[in-house]
């Protein structure tokens, strides 16, 4: 195998690994995005601790709603499964929207804006089923 051809693998088996799948911008709300999908994909308690403690906002969180925080997003992502970025729709400063498709097909919309602070989160995020 020659030298070029050796430089030149590493490029096309990223390529071929990310098969086309829309990632998350390289921006504050793209990289609360992923992390709040790659949470979501875990569907377990430790992933939504550490991105909730990630996205807490300069209001006050007391214990409990900590809880309450991280009990409904593992209840939701077991309900509704693994998530899969189909296209992003809308990116600004403020808000993006990322389309996303479960294991049952179903499409989901998933909003992420910038809370106004004082707010108990940084990032707030709406997920809905699309018709």
């Amino acid at each position: 195998m020659t030298v070029a051809l050796r430089r030149l693998l590493p490029p096309l088996f990223l390529v071929a690994c990310r098969g086309g799948v829309p990632g998350f911008p390289e921006t504050p709300l793209g990289h609360a995005g992923h992390d709040w999908l790659a949470a979501h994909n875990r569907a377990e308690g430790h992933a939504f601790v550490h991105f909730t403690t990630l996205n807490r906002g300069s209001a006050a969180m007391s214990g409990a709603q900590m809880d309450s925080v991280v009990h409904a997003g593992v209840q939701r992502a077991e309900r509704i499964g693994r998530l899969t970025p189909v296209r992003l729709l809308y990116s600004s400063d403020t808000t993006l929207v990322m389309l996303l498709r479960s294991g049952d097909s179903s499409v989901w919309s998933a909003r992420f804006t910038r809370a106004v602070q004082p707010s108990l989160v940084k990032v707030a995020v709406e997920l809905e089923r699309t018709p």
